[in-house]
């Protein structure tokens, strides 16, 4: 009789588990530039979802196969205050490299900050 008890409890408290986690304020399409450690600027879009979305790059480099191609990304944080999320390059080829950016906002429109590998970002809401 107790574990049903517990069972029952559990699923009364899910629906106000899930009301906690606060909206992403940051969904939507965003114009990506950062400038490469060579000094080459790049463009693409990122998409962000909830939880998750698309790191895509408009540029192609032939000899660099982990970029020109969209690559998923999971958002690991996403306040009012700081947007964090990592591009899951190696999900899409192997032996490329993941990184995560932290970006900050400048204003209602406008996204900054870096990667851990030190590329400034820059994220624009188209």
């Amino acid at each position: 009789m107790k574990k049903i008890e517990w069972i029952v409890i559990c699923l009364l408290l899910l629906p106000i588990a899930t009301l906690a986690e606060a909206a992403n304020p940051y969904i939507g399409a965003w114009s990506v530039e950062f400038v490469t450690p060579k000094g080459k600027t790049q463009k693409g879009t990122v998409i962000l979802n909830q939880q998750d979305g698309t790191w895509d790059m408009k540029h192609q480099n032939f000899k660099n196969l982990c970029s020109g191609q969209p690559f998923p990304i999971v958002i690991k944080k996403a306040s009012a205050d700081k947007l964090v999320f990592k591009i899951l390059r190696s999900r899409v080829l192997s032996g490329c490299t993941d990184h995560t950016a932290v970006l900050k906002p400048v204003n209602d429109k406008t996204l900054q900050g870096e990667t851990k590998s030190g590329l400034k970002v820059t994220l624009v809401r188209e």
